[in-house]
C-alpha cells in the first residue's frame, strides 16, 4: 500500500511539474532582466537602429485603448496578447519588400530572428498555460488584427516605399515599447 502512495504522488509531482515552474522564459532573477526582456531589448535597438529621423509624422494611428484595456488583463492573458502582437508584427515584416530601404540585411535578418525567438518561446508558454481568452482579449485581438491589417495596405499603399516603411517601424517601435512596458508592470 505505502508504495502505491509513493508512485502515485510521484506521478502527480512529474504532471504538476511543468505548471509550478511556469514561463522560465517570462522569469526574472533578482536585479537580472528575464530572457524575453533580454530580446525584447535587442528588437527595440536593432528597430531604432534600422531607420533615420523621419520630417513628417506618419499618419497611422497608435491602438493606445486597446493597450490600456491590456493592462487589466490577468498575466497569462497579457502574455497571449503580447504573442499575439509579436505574430502580427513579424507577419508585417516577413513580407520582405523592403528593398526600397537603406536597411542593412543583416540586421533586417537579426530582427525577425530575434522576433522569431520570442514568438516560438512565448507561444510555449502560452500553450502550457492553457489560457482561455476572455471576450474582452478576444476583442482586443481583433481589433489589433484590425489595426495591423491597416498597416500592411498602409504599406501596400505607399508601393513599400522607403518612407512608408519608415512609417511602419516608427509604429512597430512603438507597439514594441509598449509592449514591453506591458510585460514590466505584471
Amino acid at each position: 500500500m505505502g508504495s502505491i502512495s509513493f508512485w502515485m504522488c510521484l506521478v502527480m509531482t512529474i504532471c504538476t511539474w511543468n505548471k509550478t515552474i511556469g514561463c522560465t522564459w517570462m522569469k526574472t532573477l533578482p536585479r537580472s532582466p528575464s530572457m524575453f526582456q533580454v530580446f525584447s531589448n535587442n528588437t527595440i535597438t536593432m528597430l531604432q537602429k534600422m531607420g533615420h529621423e523621419v520630417s513628417r509624422e506618419p499618419q497611422i494611428t497608435f491602438p493606445d485603448k486597446q493597450y490600456r484595456q491590456v493592462n487589466n488583463f490577468k498575466a497569462d492573458e497579457q502574455m497571449a496578447f503580447i504573442l499575439h502582437t509579436l505574430n502580427a508584427i513579424k507577419k508585417l515584416y516577413s513580407s520582405g519588400k523592403y528593398e526600397s530601404t537603406a536597411w542593412d540585411q543583416k540586421g533586417v535578418d537579426k530582427f525577425m530572428n530575434d522576433l522569431y525567438r520570442q514568438t516560438s518561446e512565448l507561444d510555449q508558454c502560452v500553450k502550457a498555460m492553457k489560457t482561455r481568452q476572455s471576450k474582452s482579449v478576444k476583442r482586443v485581438n481583433k481589433k489589433m488584427s484590425l489595426h495591423f491589417k491597416f498597416l500592411k495596405n498602409y504599406l501596400k499603399r505607399e508601393d513599400y516605399s522607403a518612407s512608408g516603411w519608415e512609417d511602419i517601424r516608427t509604429v512597430v517601435l512603438a507597439h514594441l515599447q509598449r509592449l514591453d512596458t506591458t510585460l514590466s508592470s505584471q
